[in-house]
C-alpha cells in the first residue's frame, strides 16, 4: 500500500499528530469484523465493498476492474484505459474512517499505485434515491449517463489529496456558489473570445485550493449528451471545445468518460 495513502488515512494522535481521522480501520486487515457488525459502524458501506475486503489483493484489483467494466457505458478506449491503470496499482483497501469518536464510519476505497505512486480514493456509490435527488435538482438538463453511471461506482472521487470530483448531495450547492463566485467577476467567455452564458456550466470537479472546474456545459452537446470544458478562474475562461479533436490539450471533453481516463492518468 503507497505509504502516502496510509499517511494521509491514519489516526491523529499525540505519535501521530499529522493524522486526519479520529480512528481509521483497513477493513482488509480485521478479518475478525462481521458484516453485521461492520454495517452498523459504517452503515453507507456495501456488503459488495465488504465482501471485496475479504478477497486476496488480486482478487480485489481483478474484481474491481471488472465493476468498472460492466458499469461504465461503452467507450472505445475504455478497456485499453482501465487495464493500464488497474495493473500499476499494487493493493486496493477500503478503509473506514471517523471523523470524532461520535461520528459514523465513513467507507473508502482506496487506490494504491505500486512504487509508492500516489493514490485514488473514492467513496461509497450513490443510492437509488440519490440519484433521483440528483435528477431532481437539475430538472432543466439531462446530466450524461456514463456520469451518473460513475456515481455508482464512486459518489466522490479524488487522487491524493485534490479536491476532485464532488459527491451528488453537494452538486447542487457547488453550482449555486460557482455562480455566486463568477457573478462578482467579469463575463465569462471562450478562450476564443465568444460569450458564455454562466447558468449553463454545471461544476462536477474543482481542483484543490484553486478556482479551477470542470464544468458540464450546457450549450455543448458533441456526442448527444452535454460535454465538459475547463474553466478557469484566474483567466475568467472555459476551455475551446471549437477544434475537431479537442480533449487534453484544451480541456473539453465530448464526454464524462474521456475526462475520467485522463484524471485516471498515473501520477508522476
Amino acid at each position: 500500500m503507497d505509504s502516502h495513502a496510509l499517511e494521509y488515512y491514519s489516526s491523529y494522535s499525540d505519535e501521530s499528530p499529522h493524522g486526519h481521522f479520529h480512528r481509521v480501520i483497513m477493513l482488509q486487515e480485521e478479518k475478525g469484523l462481521s458484516w453485521d457488525e461492520v454495517s452498523k459502524m459504517a452503515p453507507k458501506i456495501t456488503k459488495g465493498w465488504y465482501e471485496l475486503s475479504r478477497v486476496s489483493v488480486k482478487d480485489r484489483i481483478d474484481f474491481t476492474q471488472d465493476y468498472w467494466l460492466a458499469k461504465i457505458p461503452y467507450h472505445p478506449n475504455l478497456e485499453k484505459s482501465l487495464d493500464r491503470f488497474f495493473s500499476s496499482l499494487d493493493d486496493i483497501g477500503i478503509f473506514l474512517t471517523q471523523q470524532s469518536q461520535d461520528d459514523p464510519f465513513e467507507p473508502q476505497m482506496i487506490y494504491s499505485f505500486s512504487d509508492n505512486g500516489g493514490f485514488f480514493h473514492g467513496n461509497a456509490p450513490v443510492t437509488e434515491n440519490e440519484i433521483i435527488a440528483l435528477q431532481k435538482d437539475f430538472p432543466d438538463y439531462i446530466l450524461p449517463l456514463d456520469y451518473t453511471a460513475f456515481l455508482q461506482i464512486h459518489n466522490g472521487f479524488a487522487k491524493l489529496t485534490d479536491t476532485g470530483m464532488m459527491k451528488a448531495a453537494e452538486l447542487k450547492q457547488s453550482y449555486y456558489n460557482f455562480q455566486e463566485m463568477i457573478e462578482q467577476q467579469e463575463p465569462i467567455v471562450t478562450s476564443q473570445g465568444v460569450s458564455v452564458n454562466p447558468h449553463s456550466l454545471i461544476p462536477f470537479y474543482k481542483s484543490f485550493g484553486m478556482p479551477f472546474f470542470q464544468c458540464f456545459w450546457a450549450e455543448w452537446y458533441p456526442e448527444n449528451e452535454m460535454g465538459n470544458v475547463y474553466y478557469s478562474g484566474l483567466t475568467k475562461t472555459i476551455s475551446d471545445c471549437s477544434k475537431p479533436d479537442c480533449d487534453v490539450e484544451t480541456m473539453a471533453f465530448k464526454t464524462f468518460t474521456d475526462w475520467l481516463l485522463f484524471y485516471l492518468e498515473k501520477i508522476e
